[in-house]
């Protein structure tokens, strides 16, 4: 019979961006699989998870090195009397770190963007990585890579050209993310700049006025729509001809994920995870214009090669990007370590037990 593990983990943010994503799926399908889960989070996370997980509010806001806030974190720990900590990305690795010296159990953490300082990783007992690339910052220390996986996508079909007024005889590209830099939807509407195509962009952010402005100034045969938040993303996607990527940086594409479950074509800069899992004839440099504007093309024009180079993708997809085999490679992780510090403990109080049978026998002279 399976015996229940105390995880506590630890986030320091309460943004709603993939981080955040992944802390609350992982929790959850811990709880499924039979497990007690303790998340010690800013309040404003921690309304956003299932009931069953036993919240801890703490405010981040102080410095990562603030004394008092360590101190209150060491407590938060405590109280939950958990078997091991897993601390979520650099502000909580970093804190979690600093308090092992007073931490009975196992302490893991994740790794999910790429950082200069990885540093403070190395006190743990295990990193996890998110990504192959990630997990190069770590020779020779207990890393594993284990890709974000999420539930399989549900969606409805819809007709993207009748919904937004879309010509009935061009391709729809749908791209999606925050409107930030790192995203390089600047870049891409510089590629389909001039190919007869839709392009919608799903998502918002601060450069949403750059963009638009960008987009006023595209060739008339290509149309492009920037459609802000959307909850129906899902249905878009699986809509759509194709989901282009166009990011600078990553350090786990959900989008990729997203649009493998969802069964559709992918294009991506070479970026994490889609890098590790596209084939080469469907990655194109970061922050090249040209490369992309030229590979879209012909693959918009061969579409059945598109799909052909797909279906090992979408396989790979639903074997290894779900969110319960997500979960089950993290518990077997802890169940690793778990094992291990028994197997120490047990070496330790039998070395002790000898020394103290040794010191009986002197004494007796």
């Amino acid at each position: 019979m399976k015996v229940c593990t105390r995880v506590c983990i630890v986030l320091a943010s309460a943004n709603n961006g993939g981080l955040e994503k992944h802390v609350r799926e992982l929790s959850e399908q811990l709880i499924v699989m039979g497990n007690h889960v303790a998340v010690i989070a800013p309040m404003a996370f921690l309304n956003t998870l299932d009931t069953r997980v036993e919240g801890h509010a703490l405010a981040f806001e102080n410095s990562r090195y603030n004394p008092l806030l360590l101190w209150q974190l060491l407590l938060k720990i405590k109280a939950t009397n958990c078997d091991i900590v897993h601390a979520q990305a650099n502000k909580a690795t970093a804190m979690v770190g600093l308090l092992k010296p007073f931490l009975k159990c196992p302490i893991i953490a994740t790794l999910h963007n790429i950082k200069s300082n990885v540093r403070p990783f190395f006190r743990f007992n295990a990193i996890i990585c998110v990504s192959k690339q990630l997990a190069q910052s770590f020779k020779n220390k207990n890393v594993r890579v284990i890709y974000n996986g999420i539930h399989s996508p549900t969606y409805n079909s819809i007709n993207l050209k009748t919904q937004f007024d879309l010509p009935h005889h061009l391709p729809v590209i749908c791209a999606v993310g925050r409107l930030v830099e790192a995203k390089g939807f600047d870049v891409l509407l510089k590629a389909v700049n001039g190919l007869p195509l839709s392009l919608l962009i799903v998502g918002d952010g601060p450069l949403h006025t750059s963009l638009q402005q960008q987009i006023t100034q595209l060739s008339p045969n290509t149309f492009c729509k920037l459609l802000g938040y959307r909850d129906d993303i899902n249905d878009l996607m699986h809509a759509a001809d194709t989901v282009v990527i166009a990011s600078r940086r990553e350090g786990f594409s959900y989008v990729f994920n997203e649009a493998a479950l969802c069964g559709t074509k992918i294009l991506s800069t070479d970026v994490p995870v889609a890098n590790e899992i596209l084939p080469a004839e469907l990655i194109v440099p970061i922050d090249d214009v040209n490369a992309l504007a030229t590979k879209l093309a012909f693959l918009l024009a061969h579409p059945s090669t598109w799909q052909n180079l797909m279906l090992p993708v979408q396989a790979f997809a639903q074997q290894h990007l779900q969110v319960t085999v997500m979960a089950e490679k993290t518990f077997a992780l802890y169940t690793e370590l778990l094992n291990t510090q028994t197997i120490n403990s047990a070496r330790s109080a039998t070395f002790k037990s000898t020394n103290f049978k040794h010191a009986r026998t002197y004494s007796d002279y």
